[in-house]
């Protein structure tokens, strides 16, 4: 999972299902930051619920986190940042006689950091917003950092190189069930090389919510038109992705590639995966 920007970070450790903060969000960016916002999102806490047992046969809709669950994100932002940097040296040289990359980056963290908790969700916005101040500062012309500018960023953003398994994965998926994606940063699955998977695509800036917070996932069983409890969402996000997910009365698989240990207490997911190639089988679907 990838978020755009860089916040503080501090352990998420519940106690229990009624503990769950709102907002918290693992994020990732160049230079990598973890962090865990909390108060970001508005929506009253639900009742604490029961855990229950994943049930393949009930599933009707899988759902995919998607930095760092179909693809690793840092090879991606790293090719967008160095090709948004070319842009500016062609189109806003004032930008880079002031900042050089690494210290353009930090004037973004410092950006990010400052913004209003319940304007963190919208990645797009606050991208738009820190690119305008940055020509306003620099003496260039907004409109063309914010428009054209970001629209560079953006297009090699979703210039993504999905994980080796993804793609058969999918495929066989998608034969089975409804697809979606709910993600925290601002990629869009259509445009990239797996789009034509998914049947929906819920991101964190349209929503008006982050995961965890309920609202995002509500979104997401309204697009996938089933019940909460027959959408199973598959993300590496083990706070935002699995007990956001339990926590909207979905089932959740952990995509826990590096053989993590759980350390967010219970609930715990339905499904762990140390790679995306298990899941068709650990849903009764041959490959």
């Amino acid at each position: 999972m990838y978020i755009d920007q860089c916040f503080p970070s501090r352990p998420f450790r519940p106690q229990n299902a009624a503990s769950i903060p709102k907002g918290v969000i693992r994020m990732v960016d160049p230079p990598l930051f973890h962090a865990n916002l909390v108060g970001m999102n508005h929506t009253p806490a639900p009742e604490p619920f029961r855990r229950q047992a994943l049930e393949p046969g009930r599933i009707r809709c899988l759902t995919f986190d998607l930095d760092d669950t179909l693809w690793p994100v840092m090879p991606v932002i790293h090719h967008a940042e160095a090709r948004f940097y070319a842009w500016l040296r062609e189109q806003a040289p004032e930008v880079c006689e002031r900042f050089g990359p690494e210290a353009l980056i930090q004037e973004r963290t410092a950006f990010m950091r400052a913004a209003p908790a319940h304007e963190r969700h919208d990645l797009t916005g606050l991208r738009k917003r820190w690119l305008r101040e940055i020509a306003e500062t620099c003496g260039c012309c907004p409109d063309h950092l914010s428009g054209e500018g970001f629209q560079v960023f953006w297009e090699a953003r979703n210039e993504v190189t999905p994980y080796p398994e993804a793609e058969g994965v999918l495929t066989t998926l998608s034969q089975h069930f409804r697809l979606g994606a709910i993600s925290n940063g601002n990629a869009d699955v259509f445009r990239t090389p797996l789009g034509r998977h998914f049947d929906f695509a819920i991101a964190a800036g349209e929503a008006g919510a982050a995961k965890p917070d309920p609202v995002i996932f509500r979104q997401a069983r309204e697009r996938a038109g089933v019940a909460a409890d027959a959408i199973l969402h598959v993300g590496d996000d083990g706070a935002a992705d699995v007990l956001g997910a339990l926590q909207a009365g979905f089932r959740a698989a952990w995509f826990n590639p590096k053989s993590l240990p759980w350390e967010h207490g219970h609930p715990r997911p339905c499904l762990t995966l140390g790679r995306l190639g298990q899941l068709p089988q650990r849903l009764g679907v041959d490959t």
